[in-house]
């Protein structure tokens, strides 16, 4: 049976809006841009984050970071090219300190997250979740002016795919400005 899935791409250019959603970022104030920042903005309705995040066989209850093997929860791609990020090709310790999440303005490790420090937090409408991934200079310079998809596969959940867009107005920004 076919599904009509034509809502569901309006809500996603909504949450994830092609030219406010993906951005390079210089974190380092160096001039150079090290970081990439995903951005959604919550269209629907508030909701309250809970203490513990639990889909699928994933949970923030057991979960034990030396364990973490991100290629076991999904697949990645980047305008249809495959990301691996496999346990056994990076430090999962050193892994966890590239992602820090900001919800409006506010702070949180991955620490955060797994120890339910954002439990009862709750995400207004309007409010942005911003994911910032420090990344290498390779991986970076993947990140072009022009039209872009980005595809997360996963069994936990929905395949997510969003486009996106870059343009000079979102490559090489400072994270204060972008945040603000």
């Amino acid at each position: 049976m076919d599904y009509d899935l034509s809502a569901l791409k309006v809500l996603f250019r909504k949450i994830f809006p092609p030219k406010k959603c993906v951005y390079t970022i210089d974190s380092t104030n160096d001039g150079k841009p090290d970081s990439i920042l995903i951005r959604a903005f919550n269209v629907v309705a508030a909701f309250e984050i809970p203490k513990k995040i639990e889909l699928g066989g994933f949970s923030t209850n057991e979960f034990d970071i030396a364990k973490f093997d991100l290629s076991d929860y999904g697949k990645m791609y980047l305008d249809d090219k495959r990301i691996v990020i496999a346990k056994n090709e990076f430090d999962v310790y050193s892994l966890k300190d590239h992602f820090t999440i900001y919800i409006n303005k506010e702070k949180y490790s991955i620490d955060d997250v797994i120890q339910g420090k954002i439990g009862g937090k709750t995400i207004a409408l309007g409010d942005s979740i911003n994911i910032l991934i420090q990344i290498d200079e390779d991986s970076i310079e993947k990140f072009t002016i022009g039209n872009h998809k980005f595809k997360l596969e996963s069994e936990l959940i929905p395949t997510l795919e969003f486009e996106f867009e870059l343009t000079e107005e979102n490559l090489n920004c400072k994270l204060d400005s972008v945040l603000d």
